[in-house]
């Protein structure tokens, strides 16, 4: 996949739910790195054995924890949150929320388009034209 050098992208994804609240979550390289440390396997791979259904329960409680801290949260804050979040039955949930925050940091999101200014972009493109 070739992208533009100078297209605005960002590794943040913005007011995403856990368990009980909307959160920022970003993985940056300092938690890139705690996290291949903790999973034995570089975020590239981490994201594919998430993908392919091959993770470990440590590969989306570590990673959807540091993603909450690379977000803002405190550490201990993120540590609770996981712990209470993060259980046996919604496994799956978190590891799309995993795979999800890997990937993000890998190829980035794309930004949001400026919004238009008022009364710009209001026209119909298509008006309508009465049928005879």
């Amino acid at each position: 996949m070739h992208t533009n050098p100078h297209q605005s992208r960002s590794a943040v994804l913005e007011n995403v739910f856990v368990h009980d609240g909307y959160f920022r979550l970003a993985l940056r390289i300092g938690e890139l790195i705690t996290l291949q440390e903790k999973t034995g396997v570089g975020p590239y791979v981490l994201a594919n054995r998430i993908v392919h259904g091959e993770w470990r329960v440590t590969d989306i409680t570590e990673t959807v924890r540091l993603a909450l801290i690379g977000g803002g949260m405190g550490e201990q804050q993120a540590y609770d949150l996981v712990t209470r979040a993060i259980t046996p039955g919604n496994l799956m949930t978190y590891a799309g929320l995993a795979g999800e925050a890997l990937f993000a940091a890998i190829m980035g999101v794309d930004d949001e388009q400026p919004e238009a200014i008022d009364g710009e972009g209001d026209e119909d493109p298509f008006p309508q034209t009465p049928v005879d």
